[in-house]
Parts: structure tokens; sequence; C-alpha cells
């Protein structure tokens, strides 16, 4: 038992990285390397947090940091695909100036005390034995990350769409001949990849780590999120499981 409720409790803590993940793994596949990540998650983090704060819905905390990571992605997109810069080099600067627009503009919301997403044990099922205490007795973040991880799987290598994606990243001139728009799908991908590291630095201050403060104690994260992605051969499963 004592296992179990080491297993539920990574679980639980593990949204926040494994959303960062899959999303850095579509972008990628894609051919674009989001480097802002570290930033990117501190940012949403802090955004999604004040966000849901004002209004008092975490809808809105999640939809905000969602629509911040997107942004920030599509700068990467642009700067890379259209104005034809390093992603490396936009990406690193990227990352910092996040960062830094993070604790700045949060300070007046630091260690403020916010909304949270609720625990929400699933009836019935949360008895199990074993399974039911790790899977069943989380939130609902928890059950969305675990669905992402199957859709993300299914999409990729059981769809026509997912296999254009991989193509666009390995051979994206094969991708051009057969008519798809490679600049195009590479934006649309890129900014959703950016959206899901967004909910992963949404789920950290309304789920993993409530609240705002100055150091937020996630640094480094994104750094993490990208070596899971290369140590996990932009595969979602085996990405999931080093998230």
């Amino acid at each position: 038992m004592d296992i179990a409720i080491l297993i539920a409790s990574v679980l639980a803590a593990s949204p926040p990285i494994l959303f960062a993940v899959l999303g850095e793994t579509i972008t990628e596949k894609a051919g674009v390397i989001n480097l802002s990540l570290d930033g990117s998650i501190l940012l949403t983090a802090m955004v999604a947090f004040v966000v849901a704060l004002k209004t008092d819905s975490l809808v809105a905390g999640f939809a905000a940091g969602m629509l911040v990571g997107a942004l920030i992605a599509l700068i990467i997109a642009f700067a890379s695909l259209t104005l034809r810069q390093p992603q490396v080099a936009t990406g690193f600067v990227l990352t910092l100036l996040c960062r830094d627009l993070a604790y700045v503009l949060g300070n007046p919301y630091a260690h403020v005390p916010g909304p949270q997403v609720p625990h929400t044990p699933i009836p019935g099922l949360v008895h199990i034995p074993i399974a039911g205490p790790i899977l069943f007795n989380q939130n609902v973040i928890v059950y969305l990350s675990l669905v992402a991880i199957f859709l993300a799987w299914a999409f990729m290598l059981r769809t026509q769409p997912g296999l254009k994606l991989q193509g666009l990243g390995e051979r994206p001139a094969a991708a051009f001949a057969r008519g798809v728009n490679v600049t195009l799908m590479r934006y649309v991908y890129t900014f959703i990849g950016g959206a899901l590291v967004g909910f992963g630095g949404a789920a950290f201050s309304l789920l993993v780590k409530p609240g705002w403060a100055r150091p937020y104690g996630i640094e480094g994260t994104g750094w993490i999120a990208l070596s899971i992605v290369i140590f996990g051969g932009w595969q979602p499963i085996r990405a999931a499981v080093g998230a």
C-alpha cells in the first residue's frame, strides 16, 4: 500500500511536466524546436494564477495559460519559419524574457492565496485494489493528462494527419510533394504544442504548487522537459513515462 501511495503522489505531481513534454513532442515532430520552454512554463503559471484569481474561474486560468503558451510558441515559429532566424537563439532569448516578465508582472500577486483544482476521486472506481488509489483517487487534471497521453499516441501513430505530422519534421520535402503546406502546418502544430505547454504551466500554479511566489521553485523544469522529449525518442508513450 505504501508503494501505491508513492506512485499515486508521483502521478498527482506529473501533469505540468507531462503536458509540457507532450506539447514539445508535437512541436518538434513538426520540425520546430521550442527552447523557450523554461520561461514559458514560468510565465504561463503566473498568468494562469492571476487570471484564475481575478475571475474566480479555474477554466479561465487554464485557458489564459494555454493562450500565452501558444503565443510564445508562435513567436518561435515566426522567427524561424518566416524570418529565418536561428531557433536556438530565439528560444534562449524568449526563455530569459518570459522568466523576467513572470517575476516582474507577477510580483504584486506573490504569496496571495487563490483558487486551486479540487481533489476529485471517482466514486466506485477509487475502491478498486491497488489501481483505485493510484488512478482514480486524483483530480480532473490528472485524469486529463492520462487521456492526453492516449490521444497523442493515437493521433500521431494511428491517423493520417498524425503520419503527415511526423513527415513535417523528418521528411518535409516528401510532405510538400504530397501536397502538404509544410510552413502552415508547422505553424499550426507549434501553436498546439505551445498551448499544451501553457496548460502544463497553469497546472503548476493551480494544482501542484498553488499560488505564485518569487522564486517560484520550478526553474529548470523546461530544460528537464526538453531532455525527456529527446530521451523519449519523440514518442508520446515513452516521453510520458519519463515525465
